[in-house]
This record gives structure tokens, C-alpha cells and sequence, in this order.
């Protein structure tokens, strides 16, 4: 029966489980139906928030047997019961918070820029998950047998403590956030827009910080996982792991809904806006190269290749600047370019919608002439 602290650690938990799973359909019907492509994160992402839930799950069955309250006030059988189910629980959080990061990481792959990036963010997440399925693992093997950590009547053996194993993969849990919550504002300013369109992405892709104060929380509570009051002295570890998990499916949730934001409220195509904007490429260079102006989609540049082998074969290029109340139909450029990238429609393409003015600025249209042999 529920009783103690167990009441409100399960309602923070359930509050928490029903605030992310806002963002499960929402985005799963943005990916389908308005950008019509669904990627390896989108997976990830919903996996995350399955082990939110079982984790939830199982802390509530433990509140049942006496989670929330004072050990003493247990029958033995209560207080095992409860522990073992409060790990099984706690299982999920420690491989659920690494899985809900990758999400964010594997999304970051698809719009980064530069090779650095890509490394940096494989580099964190292939340790993070490393660190979370050892951790995982040492939870389970600490004191041998098994059922010697939550049955004080069995007899066991200390193998290894598993407290400097949780606070590093709490320490680098919240680096991770921190870091890929810095990330995009060291490249969404190689972009060509406005300052206000810059800050609207950056700040929506780096709301992680929420979640690595939550997991510098968290991390500070691991005490209690050695305390001889575990089912009473765990309730904030419980409560912090699961708002942590939460906060980090939120913040990955907001900036791939952004595109069916803008269709309910303005009512414009994604597809009908990704044009307009340079970045700079990989060397440093902008807009401004010798030779041949650089038209590329703000944050990747797709279809290279292809365009060096168009550019061997050409012979003259001429560049035409057209006022807008004198060109009927333009052709811009990156129309010749690329196909277009579902993320970079969704971040950065539809910050266009924000702002028409851009309707109104000179366009820039690249007539190309090939000579046949």
C-alpha cells in the first residue's frame, strides 16, 4: 500500500511519463505525415520514452510493497519485494537515459557540419552507452548471488561497489547533455539568416541543459543507493533519474515538432521555404568564394560529388541579379542542386515561414551554359 514518500515520488514519475509521451504521437505525425521520412532517432526516441514508462512501472509496483517508507516499518517480505522491484525499475532508468541521448546525438548527426562534430558526437554517445550498460550490469553483479543485494536473509559476497560506477555515469550523462546542448551554437551560426532566426533554433535545440542540471541532481542523491534505508532514502534518486529522462525526450521532442508547429499556426509547406539560405562551407569560406558563387543548404552539403562532376563540364557560368518586382518565376540555384533533407527542412527551412521579408530581398539566379562536344 502506498504510503510515505511513495505517493508523490509515482506521481512525479506518471506527470513526467505523460509529458513526453505528448511528443511521441506529435512527432511521429510530423515525420510521417509532414515530412514524410522517418529515421533511425525517431526509433530511438520512442524506445527511450518505453523505458520511462517500465520504469515507472516498476517503482509503482515497489510502492505497493513499502517504497516511500522507512524500511523498518516493512515485513521482511515487503522490504524485499519492494527493493528488488525498485532495481528492475532502476535497470530501465540507467539504459533508458543513455537511449534517450543517443536519440538526441543520431539527430544531431543528421544536420551537423563539420567532421569534428560527427566524431565529437559518436565519441559521446558510443561511451555513454558503454558506461550505461556497464553500470547496468555492476547494479546486478555487486554482491554475489544476485538476490544477496535486495535479501538481507541470503548470504553473499561483496564482488564490487557500484557507487563510483553510478556517479560517473551520472557525471558523464549530464557532460553529454551539456555538451550536445552546446554544440549547435557553435554551428547554427555558420548560417545565413538573421540573428532572432539563429537564436530561435539554437535555444530550441539546446533546452539539454534542463536536463543535465537535473542529472547534476540526480547524481548528488546517489547516496542513498548505499543506505541501510534504501526504500525511503532512494526516493529523490527515483524522482530525479525519472524527471532527467523526461526532460531529455522534451527536449529532443520540441525542435522536430517545429515544422507541424508552423503548418497548424501559419499554415505553410515546409517544402515551399527551404530555399534562401547559405552556409558556410567546411574550409571557413561563405558566400563570397572566387570562381563561382557556393549555393548549399544551411547545414549539410549533399550531393557534392554530383556537382563537382556538372562543374568539370562546364564551360561559362553567369551570374544574374534580379530585382523581385521584375522576375516572374525565378529559378534559384540549390533547386539544381540537391535533394531536400527532411531535418534541415524541420530546423532550419521552415524559420524562413517566420519571417517573408525574405520574399522581398534580391535573389541571386546562376544560368548555366554547357558546350557539347
Amino acid at each position: 500500500m502506498l504510503a510515505g514518500e511513495g505517493p508523490k515520488a509515482i506521481a512525479v514519475m506518471w506527470v513526467m511519463v505523460v509529458l513526453s509521451f505528448i511528443f511521441v504521437p506529435l512527432r511521429l505525425y510530423t515525420r510521417v505525415v509532414v515530412l514524410k521520412a522517418v529515421g533511425l532517432d525517431d526509433y530511438v526516441f520512442n524506445t527511450g520514452w518505453v523505458f520511462l514508462f517500465l520504469y515507472t512501472v516498476f517503482t509503482t509496483i515497489a510502492g505497493r510493497h513499502g517504497f516511500g517508507q522507512p524500511i523498518t516499518h516493512l515485513s521482511p517480505d515487503e522490504a524485499v519485494q519492494a527493493v528488488y522491484m525498485e532495481m528492475v525499475g532502476q535497470t530501465f532508468a540507467i539504459l533508458g537515459m543513455a537511449i534517450a541521448k543517443l536519440s538526441v546525438g543520431i539527430f544531431l548527426l543528421r544536420i551537423v557540419v563539420k567532421t569534428w562534430h560527427r566524431v565529437t558526437i559518436w565519441i559521446s554517445m558510443l561511451s555513454l552507452a558503454l558506461v550505461s550498460v556497464m553500470t547496468a550490469i555492476v547494479f546486478w553483479i555487486q554482491r554475489l548471488p544476485s538476490n544477496a543485494i535486495y535479501d538481507p536473509r541470503v548470504p553473499g559476497r561483496t564482488v564490487v561497489r557500484i557507487g563510483p560506477f553510478s556517479v560517473l555515469l551520472g557525471s558523464w550523462c549530464a557532460a553529454v547533455d551539456f555538451y550536445f546542448a552546446i554544440l549547435p551554437w557553435i554551428f547554427i551560426w555558420e548560417l545565413n539568416m538573421r540573428f532572432k532566426e539563429k537564436m530561435t533554433i539554437a535555444i530550441s535545440l539546446s533546452l539539454g541543459f534542463m536536463a543535465g542540471i537535473c542529472g547534476i541532481i540526480r547524481t548528488v542523491e546517489l547516496g542513498g543507493l548505499s543506505s541501510a534505508n534504501y526504500t525511503e532514502d532512494t526516493v529523490p534518486l527515483i524522482i530525479w533519474s525519472a524527471v532527467e529522462l523526461a526532460v531529455t525526450l522534451i527536449c529532443v521532442g520540441i525542435p522536430t515538432v517545429r515544422p507541424l508547429y508552423r503548418r497548424i499556426v501559419h499554415g505553410s509547406s515546409v517544402k515551399e521555404s527551404h530555399e534562401g539560405y547559405k552556409r558556410h562551407d567546411d574550409n571557413g569560406t561563405g558566400s563570397g568564394n572566387r570562381g563561382r558563387p557556393n549555393f548549399a543548404m544551411p547545414m549539410r552539403n549533399f550531393g557534392r560529388a554530383g556537382r563537382q562532376g556538372l562543374t568539370d563540364l562546364l564551360t561559362t557560368t553567369t551570374t544574374t541579379v534580379m530585382a523581385p518586382e521584375t522576375e516572374n518565376h525565378p529559378i534559384h540555384p540549390s533547386s539544381l542542386d540537391r535533394p531536400r533533407h527532411p531535418d534541415e527542412e524541420a530546423l532550419v527551412a521552415s524559420i524562413h515561414e517566420e519571417n517573408t521579408e525574405y520574399l522581398d530581398r534580391i535573389r541571386v539566379q546562376q544560368e548555366v551554359h554547357v558546350e557539347r562536344n
